[in-house]
């Protein structure tokens, strides 16, 4: 089911120019898996509404201020209770004032603490959410990302340093799972493993404009592995690093874009992933951790190794010499699962993301919770004040979500003018 959506996706992206790219499936997963991580990157931090629970602690401060004994209290307070005490008066016996005094200063003291614990669980929110973006950086760019590049200049300084993205920024061969060392060092260098290598005169295997640097080697410009070639026909080498992977990201915009390609989460980008490794050398008997050539049409056998360089298929087409550009997860493999450097990186983050959404729930509740004692607090002022002998405990949820009113009690503005 995973690969008939990917072959869907592949034909709108190749067709069009028509060709066949035996590795575009892949080259759509890395561009999803681009853009859910730069939603997040450079998406909001969470912003806690402080001041609508502070406004609720307000309103039961000064109900528990007006039955105060304390009458210079009282007084210090009055300006801020004048509004509410034209709609709810104060209670007529003052022998009850103690009772609601003392109930409602529990409830205002349980607020205060509820008020902190939100305070407190929206900066672990936070701290989450800059976790998983500095996860993600460092899954793409490298672990030399200290911080996430809040600017261009910082974001320069991160490209720049190649030697951090690549496994080995001068060579396919050692980067790409061919000799010993594990691939998966960074998102860009299996990127640049799958969509670009080293080969001579070879068609790019991702999208009909990317090219390997060395393609149209006769037109006398060649460039190394971390660049590309740029076109539909006579590519022109792009001259940097920096510049080519911009590309290769406007190229992935455009086609989502283009294509109206949906938004996924990035574990289950993740695990579609994993679930194409092999599917490119199933003329393979032995190796089959090969990503790369999903949609090869022909002599799928050829994909065997991924050293970036010249591959076997001669004839023109759109998989002429590109079978050995791909990535070899062989030595990423423990036991039955792949230990894939920036995989790891994207999960973490994904964990991250989903804790700290967790976290917004718990602050929900709280502030839901608030809302309930702000009732209480209510109940309490008014039963004093009416000798209501309704029982506390009966205040829930369901009265404060079923729309039902508070008592609304006249003014009683000629006891307010004492003290005005």
């Amino acid at each position: 089911m995973v690969i008939r959506k990917f072959l869907l996706v592949t034909w709108l992206l190749c067709v069009g120019a028509g060709r066949q790219c035996p590795s575009s499936a892949e080259f759509n997963l890395f561009c999803k898996l681009l853009r859910e991580a730069n939603y997040v990157m450079h998406g909001p931090v969470y912003v806690y509404d402080e001041d609508k629970d502070k406004e609720t602690l307000k309103v039961m401060q000064v109900l528990h201020n007006a039955t105060t004994k304390n009458m210079k209290e009282f007084q210090k307070t009055l300006w801020d209770m004048k509004d509410i005490f034209q709609e709810h008066s104060l209670p007529t016996r003052p022998e009850n004032w103690e009772k609601a005094h003392k109930k409602m200063g529990y409830f205002v003291k349980e607020t205060e603490m509820e008020v902190d614990k939100n305070r407190n669980l929206a900066k672990q929110v936070n701290e989450k959410i800059e976790a998983a973006k500095l996860l993600l950086a460092q899954g793409i760019y490298g672990d030399h990302v200290m911080e996430l590049p809040k600017n261009d200049g910082n974001y320069m300084k991160v490209l720049e340093n190649t030697s951090s993205i690549f496994n080995d920024e001068n060579s396919a061969s050692k980067s790409c799972g061919n000799t010993q060392e594990k691939a998966g060092k960074t998102l860009i260098n299996d990127l640049f493993c799958v969509c670009v290598g080293d080969a001579d005169d070879a068609q790019g295997p991702c999208h009909p404009n990317i090219w390997p640097p060395k393609s149209w080697g006769y037109t006398g410009s060649t460039g190394n592995w971390t660049q590309i070639k740029y076109g539909p026909d006579y590519p022109t080498l792009i001259p940097s690093f920096n510049e080519s992977l911009h590309i290769m990201e406007q190229v992935c915009w455009e086609n989502m874009t283009e294509n109206n390609v949906k938004s996924e989460n990035i574990t289950a980008l993740l695990e579609q992933y994993v679930s194409l490794i092999g599917k490119g050398n199933g003329g393979v008997k032995q190796n089959k951790n090969i990503f790369g050539h999903s949609t090869r049409s022909k002599n799928r056998g050829q994909v065997k190794e991924c050293d970036g360089q010249q591959g076997n298929w001669h004839h023109n087409g759109p998989e002429k010499k590109n079978d050995k550009t791909c990535v070899d997860y062989t030595h990423n493999l423990q036991g039955k699962k792949y230990d894939i450097p920036w995989h790891n990186k994207f999960r973490e983050a994904a964990e991250k993301m989903k804790e700290a959404k967790t976290i917004k729930v718990r602050i929900l509740k709280k502030r839901a919770a608030l809302l309930l004692l702000k009732t209480k607090v209510w109940a309490a002022y008014n039963r004093e004040k009416d000798d209501e002998t309704s029982n506390l405990d009966d205040v829930n949820l369901s009265n404060l979500l079923d729309g039902t009113q508070l008592p609304s009690f006249s003014p009683l503005l000629s006891y307010l003018s004492i003290f005005l």
